[in-house]
């Protein structure tokens, strides 16, 4: 990749972390969504009578619910993915430094030859 290639693609790059953070936190959301519904039945559920009960109907309504188990394994998958996204976009960085360096350094080798 060329030097004046880098910022490109590292705004992209930082474009595809920021859109992951984006549905991880819709992800998010929606499974908060589901467990405050679960709650709320549960609050208002007389036939529970302790903590144990409460917590014991919280997850097999969890586990029943169709929509639950789905959006743990997109956000676990959204998260690993933006994981990977982002150790590319610190690694195009770390490239972009080193190779600004090469050329300085380059640059300084021509101008000290150049007066001597």
């Amino acid at each position: 990749m060329n030097l004046n290639e880098y910022p490109t693609a590292i705004a992209k790059l930082q474009a595809e972390v920021f859109d992951l953070d984006q549905l991880i936190d819709q992800t998010c959301t929606t499974t908060k969504q589901i467990e405050a519904e679960i709650d709320s039945a549960i609050a208002f559920d007389a036939a529970l009578r302790n903590d144990a009960q409460r917590k014991a109907k919280r997850q097999q309504l969890l586990d029943e619910h169709p929509n639950y188990w789905e959006q743990q394994e997109i956000l676990s998958q959204y998260r690993s993915k933006r994981e990977s996204c982002f150790i590319q976009l610190c690694l195009r960085r770390n490239e972009f430094s080193v190779l600004k360096l090469e050329k300085r350094e380059s640059i300084a080798r021509l101008e000290l030859q150049a007066n001597s």
